[in-house]
């Protein structure tokens, strides 16, 4: 072998082994598939790419990169848009044929092409898609898991051209390492799917007497992690607070049915019994293993203290609350106003909105209602509005 082709072979295979050792140790599942993007594009001198994977028989959007445009702006409106698997947009077409496509111009495809190729991010942004080379991502066992679309190559001078036919072997052997991690980071998705169904069931044993549907739980999910996300808290603290929050009441298990389900204001001594629900569920969780566990103790112990500290059961007041406590705390309170409960009628959201607003500083931590309030629309949306009643009963927020 040339002493050349033998260090374009020893860069080529370090080149892969450091993508290796990157994508074994990204922390974060989402950040996976950034670096098998990023690798991707640095292979083939893409200017510009993104990536779909396979779920629940649609392709969804999962990460996009642009050299020439910031695209922090806009990255939350596209991750994760889905694009049926059809041959009606081209990602689609890669997936339904399995074969790669390389396109010279976007903007002028071949009499007889069953896709078009979308321009509203052209229009949007005022980027140019030129050159494209789609590559389809599948398993030993022939399935796709994901596309890959690498965008505008740019040539050694510079100039933005069209993707040679040959996508050299470097690329080819990234393209099998990226099926075999997207198929793993499927997997994992499959899994954590799992585990949060397992906590859901699970917590729902504390709340079927007064909510058989377990509704309730899902929705507090929902919105706590949409509010932990608005708040900025990365990726991993997200995720534990959208598995820990499910577990808030689990120590409802130990309350009287006789107080739980009583139809009206419950007595001063029915109140403190209620609150021990706070305790027991710390009981429950006990001596926290790992950080979800911990996290769950935290919110099931103090997602009722307030935030003037006039809360229970310790009467924790500002930043002395965890604020995973904080956050399902609001959450569950707008999910207690919005309801119908066996001693309430459903308030409107007009209502539930102004009790929100003026309990900021107060009940609730400024910094977690400003999030609601930017984002209200979203974390209302699961909720139906109903007509104001004539008369509500006192919320018990217990």
């Amino acid at each position: 072998m040339p002493v050349e082709a033998a260090q374009e072979e020893s860069v080529l295979l370090r080149s892969l082994l450091e993508v290796g050792m990157s994508l074994a140790s990204a922390a974060d599942r989402r950040e996976v598939l950034d670096v098998v993007l990023r690798e991707a594009r640095r292979l083939s001198r893409a200017e510009a790419g993104s990536l779909y994977v396979v779920q629940d028989g649609r392709l969804r959007f999962m990460a996009v990169q642009n050299d020439r445009l910031d695209v922090s702006a806009i990255q939350g409106a596209l991750l994760g848009h889905e694009v049926a698997i059809s041959s009606a947009s081209l990602a689609g077409f890669v997936c339904v044929t399995r074969k790669a496509l390389n396109i010279a111009d976007a903007y002028h495809l071949p009499v007889g092409t069953p896709f078009r190729v979308s321009r509203s991010f052209d229009a949007a942004t005022g980027y140019r898609t030129k050159s494209v080379l789609a590559l389809p991502l599948t398993c030993p066992d022939g399935e796709p898991v994901g596309i890959l679309e690498l965008i505008n190559h740019v040539a050694s001078d510079g100039r933005v051209g069209s993707f040679g036919q040959d996508t050299g072997e470097g690329l080819t052997m990234l393209v099998s390492m990226a099926a075999v991690t997207v198929h793993n980071y499927l997997l994992q998705e499959q899994l954590r799917k799992a585990h949060l169904e397992t906590v859901m069931r699970l917590s729902v044993a504390g709340e079927f007497r007064d909510d058989d549907t377990g509704e309730h739980v899902r929705r507090i999910s929902r919105s706590s992690t949409l509010l932990a996300r608005e708040l900025g808290l990365d990726s991993a603290q997200v995720e534990l607070i959208e598995w820990a929050s499910p577990m808030h009441d689990i120590g409802k298990i130990g309350v009287p049915d006789s107080i739980l389900l009583k139809p009206g204001p419950l007595t001063e001594a029915e109140r403190r019994i209620m609150e021990t629900h706070t305790m027991i569920g710390a009981d429950i969780l006990g001596e926290p293993q790992n950080d979800l566990i911990a996290t769950a103790r935290d919110v099931a112990l103090s997602h009722h203290e307030k935030w003037n500290g006039g809360g229970y059961p310790h009467r924790l007041a500002g930043e002395s609350i965890p604020l995973s406590g904080r956050i399902v705390g609001l959450a569950d309170v707008i999910d207690a106003l919005i309801s119908k409960r066996c001693y309430k009628a459903a308030f409107p959201v007009e209502r539930v909105l102004a009790i929100v607003a003026s309990g900021r500083g107060e009940h609730f931590d400024p910094a977690v209602v400003e999030a609601f309030f930017g984002i209200r629309d979203e974390i209302l949306e699961p909720y139906t509005q109903t007509p104001p009643p004539e008369e509500h009963l006192a919320l018990e927020s217990a």
